[in-house]
């Protein structure tokens, strides 16, 4: 039959979906379960679709099935069909409550908090979850989940938001009016860690001439809580540029070294979800949020760089 010709109202959609479970399957048992039926009928359901197509779509053998190639062309097209309609209603569903939003505290704090009150004109509301701790999206502990690093699981739905270079970071003090500090220097430390980047002072003081295997003097598990201690003047340590350039306008922080960090593979914020809710009108007016106001801040506010460059001899190009 030319496809052109079938009309929407006369596709046998129970048949279709049966058939359509049972080919991923492999099983008519297993579609049975899986759509609510009994065997024999989604049995039924099949030979329904063979006679009106003319063609085999499974040969029986003795306890099992196996689909034939025309089976397998017919259920991988019902197959991305399903998903696309599946994904059309999640998309027109209406959220049953505020969205739940995972991110690390200085995430939250410096993006999330505006989004949530643009959002609010909208009626799309947000309740932050400000921790370091990875929520369990699949699991539904959050609806969308910000993450730091590499792509996540490819079971979840993800965009990039954005990417930055890493920069190093004291106490404006420590570098007593001087543009950069030296190399030497800058390793004699104290060095603060991040267990996101647990290697990231050995890979880059190497990369500085300086000895291969440091010790961070201390390691922590919070971005905000090691710039904070950066602040403070009880050490040295580093994070994506775009999430500190206010801090290095203001003078809390300053740039030990004018080289940037991981400028071929940018730290990346991903925004994360289920992939039936990736298109949901609350989920992506958040997203088209978070990812313009990021592109906003992709480096550190203008003149900083600028002003250490002028200060420093020779820039070194980051790798």
């Amino acid at each position: 039959m030319n496809q052109a010709h079938v009309k929407l109202a006369n596709l046998p959609l129970a048949a279709l979906r049966a058939f359509e479970a049972a080919s991923r399957l492999g099983s008519f048992r297993d579609a049975a379960a899986e759509v609510g039926l009994t065997p024999s009928a989604v049995s039924h359901h099949v030979r329904q679709l063979e006679a009106s197509l003319g063609t085999t779509l499974f040969l029986r053998q003795h306890r099992k099935v196996i689909v034939t190639p025309a089976g397998a062309e017919l259920g991988a097209g019902l197959g991305r069909g399903f998903a696309a309609l599946a994904a059309a209603y999640a998309s027109a569903q209406a959220p049953r409550g505020p969205l739940v939003v995972s991110a690390a505290p200085d995430f939250a704090v410096r993006w999330l908090m505006p989004a949530a009150k643009a959002l609010e004109a909208e009626g799309v509301m947000l309740r932050i979850e400000a921790s370091t701790r990875l929520a369990d999206i699949a699991a539904g502990e959050c609806d969308v989940a910000i993450r730091l690093g590499p792509r996540p699981a490819s079971s979840l739905a993800s965009e990039r938001l954005a990417g930055s270079p890493v920069v190093l970071l004291g106490a404006p003090a420590r570098l007593a009016g001087r543009p950069a500090l030296a190399p030497e220097e800058i390793a004699a430390g104290p060095l603060l860690g991040l267990g996101l980047r647990p290697k990231f002072w050995t890979e880059v003081l190497a990369r500085l001439g300086q000895a291969p295997s440091p010790r961070a003097e201390a390691m922590f598990d919070s971005l905000d809580a090691a710039l904070r201690a950066a602040e403070a003047g009880h050490g040295f340590t580093y994070a994506p540029e775009m999430l500190v350039a206010e801090h290095i306008t203001a003078g809390r922080l300053a740039l030990l070294h004018p080289r940037r960090f991981g400028t071929r593979t940018a730290w990346s914020y991903w925004f994360t979800t289920r992939p039936e809710s990736f298109d949901q009108r609350a989920i992506r007016r958040l997203r088209e949020w978070l990812r313009a106001a990021l592109s906003s801040k992709a480096g550190v506010a203008p003149g900083v760089a600028e002003a250490h460059a002028r200060g420093t001899r020779s820039v070194i190009q980051a790798p």
